[in-house]
């Protein structure tokens, strides 16, 4: 494995091979917590897809050896009515043949470790997603059930003030329909975790039948948000790493791969000669004599014109591809950016000023319900602002982490603080 593969990859999510095996390991018929780092670690030795470069590599390997074989000598043996000839023929490659196939099985073979680079990278970056989601599903769970809580509590504060005279029945039907719903929404959420659960099992073919890779949930905090560089210092990275991009180094090999093709086709339009040498032997019972010969096609114009038209084409096109590839990634580069810059001051908006002061909405309007200053609407309004602040903070959240998967994806590095 060649340098692309030692840097462009790992280095996008490194913190899933900086601790020792053995810190992977999962043990079996226990409840277990899988951390994001186990869940990487799981991936890069049980993911199918990456199970299938050795076999990818194997068949450029058997390309390669073909493309360095030289054609084999032919032995001829000629019988007419009086004379009987031996010869043995060699045909000679012009125009570099052999060195033009192995040239282009070599570039093959670049453009495969670089789709494997980018491969190995969407699959990180993709278990990552999933293993986001699924911390997302199960903090939105523990906020749910402390909502539940709270509305068991205000429930009998209400059903209380009811049987006083203070309120109304349907002020009691009222929170009871909001407990049943809360109630229901937990029920439809824990189908939802279960499903995503075997989501982020799938990136390692977890199943019944290797219950030692299942895992009952995940650890992880997303208020603990990367740390991103400074918008200057970001950009600037973006700039000198946009030519070492695995994307853009995978363009560069298909680039490679259509001047191999141009030099193929050029030295396969070259003409070989074919040499040997033999015996004659008269059959009437005369001598023998030496033989040579030599043949040679009489190409007028060249015979494989339409193929090097072609591939010359190709190689038009994947020059035009790379700089469309350079300007593609500068602008999604740019876009993550600026979604990252929002979604970042949404969350620290959300956490130190929203946040608070419907925390204290909800108390003092707790307060006065007590004090029959507030309705039960005024009431669970609160509780509502509350909870759906909280679920906008962890919706802001994961697609802060999400973006920058995407970056440290494009970039194939990890351009932030690892959490």
């Amino acid at each position: 494995m060649n340098r692309l593969f030692r840097q462009a990859s790992v280095r996008l999510l490194a913190i899933a091979c900086s601790l020792p095996a053995a810190a992977f390991a999962i043990e079996q018929k226990e409840p277990t917590s899988l951390s994001l780092k186990q869940a990487l670690q799981l991936t890069l030795n049980k993911n199918p897809e990456l199970g299938l470069y050795p076999l990818y590599v194997r068949q450029i390997d058997g390309e390669m050896q073909q493309a360095d074989i030289n054609p084999a000598a032919v032995a001829d043996i000629e019988l007419r009515t009086d004379e009987a000839t031996l010869t043995f023929s060699q045909s000679f490659e012009l125009g570099d043949k052999r060195l033009s196939r192995v040239g282009y099985s070599s570039a093959k073979q670049q453009q495969l470790q670089a789709e494997f680079a980018i491969t190995r990278l969407d699959v990180l970056a993709e278990t990552s997603r999933r293993y986001y989601q699924l911390l997302a599903l199960q903090k939105q769970k523990t906020l749910l059930k402390t909502r539940i809580g709270q509305e068991k509590r205000a429930l009998k504060i209400i059903k209380k003030r009811a049987q006083a005279g203070a309120i109304s029945q349907a002020d009691v039907t009222n929170m009871a329909l909001r407990l049943a719903r809360s109630e229901n929404t937990l029920e439809q959420l824990q189908f939802s975790i279960g499903l995503e659960k075997n989501r982020l099992s799938a990136m390692w073919l977890a199943s019944d039948k290797n219950p030692e890779l299942s895992f009952t949930q995940v650890i992880g905090k997303l208020s603990k948000l990367p740390k991103i560089p400074e918008a200057d210092l970001l950009a600037m990275t973006i700039t000198e790493s946009l030519e070492q991009l695995p994307d853009y180094r995978l363009q560069l090999a298909l680039s490679r791969l259509a001047d191999s093709q141009v030099q193929l086709e050029q030295a396969n339009g070259s003409a070989d000669i074919n040499l040997g040498v033999g015996i004659a032997q008269d059959r009437n019972g005369g001598g023998q004599s030496l033989v040579f010969t030599a043949a040679m096609p009489l190409n007028f114009s060249n015979p494989n014109r339409g193929r090097i038209n072609s591939a010359l084409a190709q190689q038009q096109l994947s020059l035009e591809q790379v700089e469309i590839k350079r300007n593609e990634l500068h602008i999604e580069l740019i876009r993550i950016q600026q979604n990252l810059a929002k979604d970042m001051r949404q969350a620290k908006q959300i956490k130190n000023q929203l946040l608070p002061l419907a925390i204290e909405l909800l108390s003092d309007t707790q307060k006065a319900y007590r004090q029959g200053k507030y309705t039960v609407l005024q009431w669970i309004d609160a509780q509502n602002q509350v909870f759906n602040l909280e679920q906008d903070l962890i919706n802001s959240q994961v697609r802060i982490f999400n973006q920058v998967l995407e970056l440290e994806r494009i970039l194939g590095q990890s351009i932030v603080s690892a959490q």
